[in-house]
């Protein structure tokens, strides 16, 4: 009798063991279900951050884009900037030589070099980052 009683005590341990075991794994399956839905969670972060980073690329190009047009429109700006001061040396020296005073083409753009300097002289005094300059 007992060697039931020690074989009942056993099995009745191993009973009280395997069904700890088995609120363990059920626990561990709970806290694997929370992982997966939290990596869940910070998968569509990922994405959402990604679907930033690709609009923001877009944006950075575009801008690159316009930074380009701007530089062709400088130089084109420059181009005709030279144009018109050639013109307006050569209007200068024909006017004077309508009022009978000689002089040459090459004084005439020295005089509007040098008027241009003295302005851009004047002009670099002036902070342009003050708001009350804009």
């Amino acid at each position: 009798m007992k060697n039931i009683e020690n074989i009942l005590e056993k099995l009745l341990e191993e009973q009280k063991f395997l069904s700890q075991m088995q609120k363990h794994i059920a626990d561990n399956y709970g806290i694997m279900l929370q992982n997966q839905r939290q990596n869940t969670d910070n998968h569509e972060l990922v994405i959402h951050n990604q679907t930033t980073i690709i609009k923001n690329q877009e944006i950075i190009v575009n801008n690159q884009i316009n930074i380009v047009r701007n530089q062709k429109q400088i130089v084109q700006n420059q181009v005709q900037l030279e144009v018109i001061l050639e013109t307006q040396a050569y209007i200068l020296n024909t006017l004077k030589e309508l009022k009978g005073e000689k002089e040459s083409i090459e004084s005439t753009q020295a005089l509007l070099n040098r008027l241009q300097e003295e302005k851009s002289n004047k002009l670099s005094e002036i902070p342009f980052n003050n708001p009350s300059t804009l």
